[in-house]
């Protein structure tokens, strides 16, 4: 054979062809594992691990690293697991042995495989190559699948976007009397009990006694944000100027990001702005007083006047033969005096 086309030879089998010992020490079953699951769901698959030596016992090591999948399946990059944010760190899911796995010359291991969903899991596409190095040191082995030169599986978990957006009223309260500033306050206390945080946004709408819209106001401009399990008290402020009666409030709320929701209440109170009322005491109380001194004038003095009247006595000089009834007779019959 010539020399250079020796050197050709084995220039191709040192540098061009891949590298099938390690492949060849362990076989692998399955390829790809594919998931669909929720939050808080427990998975528990198998992994079967067969040594392909039949005179030579091997060491694995299982080694778990998130990557990056191109649209052909193929791996773009092995992404270094940030413990920070559980909620969306696939690898913090996974459990699989991390110890050594030892198979004697021929010999079929099954590896348990648990995926543990994080309880607030955001939903989307994670994708998780498990690969199982036979090296004798586990951070050799580690080196060697970050690499990208290890044999494993790739998972594929597909985390579903079912979690619940629900908001309900707890309390909707304004002062059954509202006579001034100080309690013009419109109360309203939301409790979200889904797994979604929530900005809810409406309006309240204010009748008359005669059932005619008189005034609205707005509810959460500033894009208040309601978080699962939380409960808020959303305040704002009474549209009513100097105007009395009794009103009714309805409150309208939505909320949702993906699909609305309705939530309604009612209440009523009583408008008694303190200007007007304020003059109406002092009307009550001139009217009072103007009422009393009729009374005083109709019936104390008349009365007074009936006990101080005069009797009219007649009064004559001399006697009449007929005197009336009323009449004083003054004269007196003198006797005679014997002379």
């Amino acid at each position: 054979m010539p020399l250079k086309l020796a050197v050709l030879i084995l220039f191709v089998c040192a540098f061009v062809l891949p590298d099938v010992s390690s492949a060849n020490e362990v076989e692998i079953r399955p390829f790809l594992i594919d998931e669909t699951a929720e939050a808080r769901d427990v998975i528990t698959r198998t992994i079967t691990l067969t040594n392909q030596y039949a005179d030579r016992k091997i060491t694995v090591f299982a080694t778990v690293n998130e990557i990056s999948v191109g649209t052909d399946g193929e791996i773009k990059e092995f992404i270094t697991p940030v413990m920070t944010d559980r909620t969306n760190t696939v690898t913090s899911w996974v459990e699989i042995t991390r110890g050594v796995i030892e198979l004697e010359p021929g010999e079929t291991k099954e590896v348990p495989l648990t995926l543990r969903i994080h309880p607030y899991a955001k939903s989307g596409e994670y994708h998780v190559f498990l690969g199982f190095v036979p090296e004798r040191k586990r951070p050799d082995a580690e080196a060697v699948a970050m690499r990208g030169e290890a044999d494993g599986v790739i998972l594929k978990l597909t985390v579903a976007d079912n979690k619940t957006e629900a908001l309900r009223i707890s309390g909707f309260s304004i002062d059954r009397f509202v006579v001034g500033e100080d309690n013009q306050d419109i109360a309203i206390k939301l409790q979200n009990t889904g797994q979604l945080a929530s900005v809810p946004t409406g309006e309240v709408i204010f009748y008359n006694s005669k059932g005619e819209e008189v005034a609205s106001v707005p509810v959460n401009t500033a894009g208040v944000e309601v978080a699962p399990g939380a409960e808020i008290t959303l305040t704002e402020k009474l549209p009513l100027d100097s105007k009395l009666g009794r009103y009714k409030a309805n409150l309208a709320l939505e909320y949702g990001a993906t699909q609305r929701a309705n939530l309604a209440d009612t209440t009523f109170f009583y408008s008694l702005p303190i200007q007007l009322m304020i003059l109406v005491g002092v009307g009550i109380l001139i009217l009072t007083l103007l009422v009393t001194i009729l009374f005083r004038r109709a019936f104390l003095e008349e009365k007074d006047d009936e006990e101080a009247h005069d009797v009219v006595l007649y009064v004559k000089d001399t006697h009449d033969a007929k005197p009336q009834d009323h009449d004083i007779d003054l004269t007196t019959k003198s006797e005679e005096v014997p002379s």
